[in-house]
């Protein structure tokens, strides 16, 4: 049903409490009028134009064409022309990938979660305003500002955090917790990681052991059950017994796009041989190699750091459809050891200062045996600067270590090598905890 004002009447209206806003006239036709406000606030913008309208007993609904998750109001009027009014952040703030918007991003889907628990049922980007963040403000920990939540988190996230809170909704309805990001009980988890550690003297990237970027926490846990675990493996076996019983629920996140779906990760009895050994790719002329594992799966090793330092290498799964995980020379040699095979030398950036020709000399070994290169060929690459620089001698050094270490075992040892490698990367190795992914 139509309201009695009509359109003319609209800007009017709003323009007094919109005063530190840019609003913008898009569209105007016989039967559309749109407007577009520009704020760094558009959540208190929007509260405030629905307040308004409500206290003019005008009515509303939300938009019928799709402008992002975000939404607007849409007032069909006297003259039965539709009034939308279309919310943006000036600037397109906030769509970049740092620190910052990962915080922001992380303690919006820990948020959003809250309040459809806290409403008891799925929830709408309605349903994400202040007086709902306070009423459930004892439901989430979070160390972002909620301003900046409401205010600038961009459509894509909206969408994506809607979608999450909803799945973890479908999924854990039943149980009662509160959502943590960047708390003092997060920390407290990493803590007791970070003693067993180092009491068994344990090399492992606290993000490798459990990649969760939120937590769902009962009401009233008990961390003693974490604290008075001495070993990697016994404290992985509780925060699996707690997945299981739905007591602590890690819970890492990928953005989504039209839906979600949620699975757990390294729970013991779904722990299996995934890939097996198939061989490498060493090519050459780059600073790279691979590692090829059965389904299509590569690892690639080489030196990730920046510019010309002799730094960051480490291998990166390549899977068909995105990069997926990373595992540095620390825990690659750690692997190694644990099935008792030997190790990549960590000397590479001193060997390369101090004698590149030797480092050449060990290389050309892996170009003539691997790269089928024969002797003119790697004389012509010796002397070529443009190829052979320091950093290549770094990283091609420990491409050809790998690959000769991995070539000189038998095929069994040599699959349950590739295959920790991999689970490592992946965060999904027996040294790793049980989580949840959300993606």
């Amino acid at each position: 049903m139509a309201n009695l004002v009509t359109s003319e009447k609209i800007l009017p209206l709003i323009e007094p409490v919109l005063d530190n806003s840019n609003i913008i006239k898009i569209k105007d036709t016989s039967k559309i009028l749109e407007y577009r406000v520009e704020s760094d606030n558009r959540a208190s913008d929007r509260v405030k134009v629905e307040n308004i309208l409500t206290r003019n007993r005008i009515s509303y609904g939300e938009l019928t064409r799709d402008v992002g998750s975000f939404g607007g109001s849409e007032i069909v009027t006297f003259d039965m022309k539709r009034v939308r009014i279309i919310y943006k952040l000036k600037d397109n703030r906030g769509s970049g990938g740092g620190a910052d918007d990962t915080r922001r991003n992380e303690s919006a889907q820990a948020l959003y979660a809250a309040i459809a628990f806290g409403l008891k049922r799925k929830i709408t980007i309605n349903d994400i305003n202040g007086i709902n963040v306070k009423k459930f403000s004892d439901k989430f920990v979070i160390d972002e500002n909620v301003n900046i939540i409401l205010d600038e988190l961009p459509d894509e996230w909206i969408e994506s955090s809607l979608l999450g809170a909803n799945k973890l909704y479908e999924k854990f309805k039943k149980g009662k917790y509160i959502f943590h990001r960047g708390s003092k009980q997060v920390d407290l988890i990493n803590d007791i990681f970070s003693k067993v550690k180092k009491l068994e003297k344990f090399r492992m990237d606290i993000n490798k052991w459990n990649p969760s970027d939120i937590w769902m926490i009962s009401e009233g846990f008990d961390f003693k059950q974490l604290s008075k675990e001495k070993t990697i493996l016994g404290l992985n076996q509780v925060i699996q017994d707690k997945l299981e019983d739905e007591s602590l629920i890690g819970v890492s996140l990928k953005r989504m796009v039209g839906g979600a779906s949620i699975s757990a990760k390294n729970v013991f009895k779904d722990m299996k041989t995934t890939r097996t050994y198939k061989g490498y790719e060493y090519s050459k002329k780059s600073i790279d190699g691979y590692i090829l594992l059965s389904g299509g799966t590569k690892i690639q090793y080489r030196s990730f750091g920046a510019g010309t330092g002799l730094t960051g290498f480490q291998g990166e799964v390549k899977g068909a459809n995105a990069n997926q995980g990373k595992i540095s020379l620390g825990p690659t040699n750690m692997i190694l050891r644990n099935h008792g095979v030997t190790q990549i030398p960590t000397n590479a950036a001193d060997r390369v200062r101090r004698s590149p020709d030797l480092v050449f000399n060990d290389i050309s070994i892996g170009l003539k045996k691997y790269a089928k290169m024969n002797a003119t060929e790697i004389a012509k690459l010796a002397v070529d600067n443009k190829i052979v620089t320091p950093k290549f001698l770094y990283s091609k050094l420990q491409v050809t270590q790998l690959i000769a270490i991995l070539e000189s075992l038998d095929s069994k040892t040599r699959d349950q090598v590739v295959e920790d490698l991999y689970l490592y990367a992946s965060s999904q190795s027996k040294y790793s905890s049980a989580y949840y992914k959300l993606e």
